[in-house]
């Protein structure tokens, strides 16, 4: 079996089950849905790059679907699910999730943020959907094979430019998106899980 189909995934991620508590005004979330299609073992996951904004420290960035919790959120996991409905049209539904697969800190401009950025795997069957962006806040959607995502020809290291001072970091190039920062890391994490490691900061 493959350690990137969703059989495998799913068998390594229930095997160290996690929970991520819900967010309130005192754990302030972004949530995010990591979301596998396809043949079970060939999956492609979803990515979007974000929309060109001014002020949005995530600007242009290649991501997943997801966003921040609200007030009267329930869960981070419906956040996720809401999130994606929004931004591309997968409408996710709670049966499809494999399992929460990660809270860690989010960081912009080198500084670590206030919230935390949890993050949700799910398992659609058949080919995957059709992905309609919202084009204020995504610029793209599109399905890339996982296999792709973890195949060594794809990695880099990609300079950062900051206060003057260039800062290298791991990053993927996959057909011209470069996937680095936080969606390198939960990639990461991921890999870590099944057994296929990146290489780390």
């Amino acid at each position: 079996m493959s350690t990137l189909s969703v059989p495998f995934i799913r068998q390594a991620l229930l095997a160290k089950p996690r929970t991520i508590p819900p967010p309130g005004p005192e754990r302030p979330l972004a949530c995010v849905a990591l979301v596998l299609a396809g043949t079970p073992q060939q999956p492609a996951v979803c990515f979007i790059r974000r929309a060109e904004r001014r002020g949005d420290p995530w600007s242009g960035q290649t991501a997943f679907p997801g966003g921040r919790a609200d007030p009267g959120d329930a869960s981070a996991q419906a956040v996720a699910e809401r999130e994606a409905a929004e931004e591309v049209g997968l409408h996710l539904e709670p049966g499809q999730l494999i399992a929460p697969l990660i809270e860690m800190p989010v960081y912009a401009g080198g500084r670590e943020m206030r919230h935390q950025l949890a993050v949700f795997v799910y398992a659609l069957d058949g080919a995957p959907p059709a992905l309609t962006p919202q084009t204020e806040e995504v610029a793209q959607a599109l399905w890339v094979p996982l296999e792709r995502v973890f195949d060594p020809a794809n990695r880099r290291r990609y300079r950062f430019v900051r206060g003057g001072a260039a800062l290298d970091f791991p990053a993927l190039v996959i057909d011209g998106h470069i996937v680095w920062s936080v969606t390198y890391r939960v990639l990461a994490e991921l890999g870590e899980r099944v057994g296929r490691p990146l290489p780390p900061d």
